[in-house]
């Protein structure tokens, strides 16, 4: 009881406690308040202070004498104008015009930060692998929720028939074969059955013509219906229409359905199949009925397939008519339901009576709405589409010919070709995963040959249109190539360095067969020792991937040093090799124009070509600076150069630019532009080289010089065009300008002489410095007695943290001696204690074996072992 009651006593109950909270919530009250006014007072207090400030400078301001700004703003504006302000005001006014510009610059929101490669990388791999996701199942008609056919319209109703017209053009048409080693770059079609019966193209002697499986030739490519599988025999069955004409039927009335619809008589095809009516009287109709693209018709679904000839026939419309491999009319029919079949033959394909669709039928009896039949019908062009679209999730290719295989598969044009290889890198980036390395360092390569070969293919036939556009494939390429070199610089050296190698090699080889084979002329397809037109364009592309501004560099070094080599070691024999040499000779001075080296190959190479149109071209070469123009002299082709020029009008002389295509080479104007891309050149070099080597102008250009006065342009025999002279005029103008220094100079060397500091010996004595002079930054300001003492405290601290390192050291060892010690210790005592443990164990085991054997052997006192 005592103890409950001392308990209550000393406790508090629930009055008293809310008591003190409210007393202590209404304490904070008050005080709040308090503050409140206070702050209130201050703030009257403040106002009426600066009243007061204000009236007495009211008073002040009576006495005091401003500046009228006005009449300062006049001043500066008429300074301004008679341009006297001084370096202050010119700098203030600069000052101001930029800060205003600044108003009128673009104001964005602030957006997130800028994303890594990687991050870049992967947002692109996830919209393509979403785009082949969508892609995917609009082809099995599975169609998204959120698919709302934003990319399908009632304009491209003949849109997927288009492609499938190409799809026909392009069967009947193969593109060209490149005369080289690699395989066909341009093999782009959308056709999957190609077959060797077909019509090739090739190149002859009166160009691109159509040659047969038998080696005639049928027609020109561009000729109306050339190179197709029938001929013109047979009008009315209208096989041989091109897409371009409409119809292939002598009946123009077919024009008014527009030039991208065909038409095709079922009772004049190939095999003479017509079509099939369910009533005998419209057997005849049926028959003389012309089936086209869009015409409402019914299938035989599946008549091949079908047990015991069951015919099932279904309402739909003809998607595209074309010729099979045998030559016999068939129809891709897409159905209302949404499926499709292709190659349908004639007799299981017949007209509708009433020439309305199921889905109009179905609208008329169910009341299906405009709505949802539109809706049915983009889900049939999604479907087609989705099909013939180019994928956007491709496997690595690791080979030229599956990259060929894959352009051929998917691409129609040369656009097409850049978007697959570009989906290629986008989708398997190394950025995405390091292990991937491998197989894109074999794409490089892949992407290397494939380079090459089309440049080869503009030797061939130049851009090819702008359907393949060879030039802007090329360009394309060369932005993947920097792309793959930017993701993994070493693999992408690795490439280039072997790559390189094999040109080296093969320059040489050829070097080697120039003593045996006979030089002849690359556009002719004869032997040549010059590498080939792509080979020269991907080291164009060279200094657009790697830096050509290094001092030595990996790829480009080498490359540098194997176009020197081409210039210097190749023979010229033909126009081929002028217009390669020329082309080697500005990417040397592309490749040094940074880095401000010298090409002496490249200079000398120019002058050579210029002593080609000199008045006397044998005097001219028989010093020539290259030894790879000796057989210039045998070469009428060369030696008539300055003659070929003679011979053009004025009118043919404007515009002309070197070109690198065979059509171009072989052309009368080819020796006009020679001359003028060497004349520009020269400029170029000019240019370029300057004033930079110290006054050894006249050594670097001497041979130019000398080539630039063996042409006068004065001989009325063969004279030059009035674009040429001014050209070469400016030429000589910019020469003298530039190695007109006749100032005495010291004698060139290759290496600069020694200067006093490295000709000084060496000290390896150590530098001693005084402490009592030693100032810190710290010390600047203060008295030499204060400096001293901060000196010493800072000292004293060092010593003092030395000390305790150390002391910690000692301790560390010193604990770990002893810790070593005390185990030692431990380790005997622990092995003598088992060696007893043991003996006592083994004594304990041979007692335990007497009592087991008994016979009194443990009768008697002791507690040894019996004897």
């Amino acid at each position: 009881g005592g103890g409950g009651g001392g308990e209550g006593g000393g406790g508090q109950d629930m009055g008293d406690a809310y008591r003190s909270r409210k007393e202590e919530l209404e304490e904070r009250i008050r005080m709040k308040k308090l503050q409140k006014a206070e702050k209130m007072k201050r703030k009257e207090d403040q106002v009426e202070t600066f009243e007061t400030m204000d009236e007495s400078f009211a008073e002040l301001a009576q006495l005091l004498q401003f500046r009228d700004k006005e009449q300062e703003r006049v001043q500066r504006s008429k300074a301004r104008r008679e341009g006297t302000q001084s370096q202050a005001d010119k700098e203030m006014d600069a000052w101001d015009k930029e800060m205003k510009e600044y108003l009128f610059e673009r104001k964005v929101r602030a957006t997130d930060r800028t994303k890594t490669p990687e991050e870049i990388a992967k947002d692109e791999a996830e919209r393509l692998h979403e785009l082949e996701s969508k892609r995917m199942a609009r082809m099995e008609g599975n169609f998204l929720s959120e698919d709302e056919f934003s990319d399908i319209s009632d304009d491209d109703d003949e849109s997927p028939n288009k492609k499938k017209r190409r799809k026909n053009k392009n069967k009947n048409e193969k593109k060209k074969k490149v005369k080289r080693d690699h395989a066909n770059p341009e093999e782009m079609s959308d056709s999957e059955d190609e077959k060797e019966d077909e019509n090739e193209v090739r190149f002859t002697a009166d160009g691109l013509v159509y040659v047969d499986k038998h080696g005639n030739v049928v027609g020109k490519v561009g000729d109306k219906e050339a190179g197709s599988d029938g001929d013109d025999d047979d009008d009315g069955s209208g096989n041989n229409s091109d897409d371009d004409s409409g119809s292939g039927s002598e009946d123009d009335s077919s024009d008014e359905e527009g030039a991208s619809s065909k038409k095709y008589h079922l009772g004049n095809s190939d095999d003479e199949a017509s079509a099939p009516s369910t009533e005998d009287d419209d057997n005849d109709d049926a028959s003389a009925i012309e089936l086209e693209v869009g015409m409402p018709i019914q299938g035989n679904y599946r008549a091949a397939e079908q047990y015991a000839g069951k015919e099932n026939w279904y309402d739909g419309t003809i998607a595209a008519v074309r010729e099979d491999d045998d030559g016999k009319m068939v129809y891709d029919v897409t159905y209302d339901d949404g499926d499709v079949e292709e190659g349908m033959i004639a007799k299981n394909v017949r007209p509708r009576k009433d020439g309305a669709t199921e889905a109009d039928k179905e609208g008329k009896d169910a009341g299906v709405t405009k709505e949802e039949d539109e809706k049915k019908k983009k889900k049939r062009k999604a479907k087609l589409r989705a099909k013939e679209a180019i994928p956007f999730v491709f496997e690595v290719p690791t080979t030229l010919d599956a990259l060929h295989d894959l352009i051929a598969s998917h691409a129609s044009t040369g656009a097409d070709a850049s978007l697959i290889v570009q989906r290629i890198h986008a989708t398997n980036s190394v950025r995405l995963n390091h292990k991937n390395k491998e197989k894109m360092q074999n794409f490089y390569d892949v992407l290397l040959k494939r380079f090459i070969a089309v440049g080869d293919a503009i030797f061939e036939s130049g851009n090819g249109g702008p359907d393949l556009g060879r030039y802007e494939q090329l360009n394309s390429l060369t932005k993947v190539l920097y792309a793959m070199s930017q993701d993994s610089p070493e693999c992408a050296g690795a490439v280039w360095s072997r790559r390189l190698g094999i040109f080296q090699k093969a320059l040489s080889k050829r070097l080697r067969d120039v003593e045996v084979n006979p030089l002849g002329d690359a556009c002719k397809d004869e032997f040549t020792a010059w590498p080939s037109t792509g080979m020269l364009l991907l080291m164009r592309a060279l200094p657009h991937i790697f830096p050509s501004t290094d001092k030595r560099h990996a790829v480009v070094t080498p490359a540098l040093l194997l176009l020197g080599q081409i210039l210097a070691q190749t023979p010229i024999k033909t126009r081929y090799d002028v217009v390669m040499g020329l082309f080697c000779a500005g990417l040397m001075l592309e490749y040094t124009k940074g880095a401000g080296r010298v090409p002496p190959e490249a200079t000398a190479f120019l002058a050579g070509v210029l002593r080609l149109f000199a008045d006397d071209v044998e005097s001219a070469l028989a010093d020539g600076p290259l030894p790879s123009l000796g057989n210039a002299l045998k070469c009428p082709q060369l030696m008539g150069f300055r003659r070929a020029i003679s011979d053009l009008a004025d009118s043919e002389t404007k515009n002309v630019q070197l070109s690198m295509e065979k059509d171009s080479i072989q052309s009368d104007s080819n020796p006009l532009a020679v001359l003028n891309a060497a004349l520009c050149l020269t400029q170029q070099a000019f240019n370029i080289i300057g004033t930079s080597d110290g006054g050894c102008e006249r050594e670097i250009f001497g041979e130019i010089l000398k080539s630039l006065l063996f042409i006068s342009g004065k001989k009325k025999d063969i004279p030059l065009p009035s674009s040429l002279r001014s050209c070469l005029v400016e030429t000589a103008r910019l020469a003298s300008s530039t190695c007109a220094s006749d100032a005495p100079r010291r004698p060139l060397q290759r290496r600069q002489g020694a200067s006093v500091k490295d000709l000084a010996i060496k000290t390896l004595a150590p530098r001693m410095e005084d402490p009592s002079r030693y100032t810190m930054s710290k010390d600047k300001g203060k008295s030499q007695l204060q400096a001293e003492h901060d000196r010493a405290r800072r000292e004293y601290k060092r010593e003092h943290k030395a000390a305790i390192r150390e002391l910690r050291l000692d301790g560390a060892f010193i604990e770990n001696e002893r810790r070593k010690a005390k185990s030692k210790a431990d380790g005997r005592a622990r092995e003598k204690r088992n060696a007893n443990y043991s003996w006592l164990e083994q004594e304990q085991a041979t007692m335990n074996q007497q009592v087991r054997l008994g016979g009194g052997l443990l009768s008697g006192g002791g507690i040894g072992a019996a004897k």
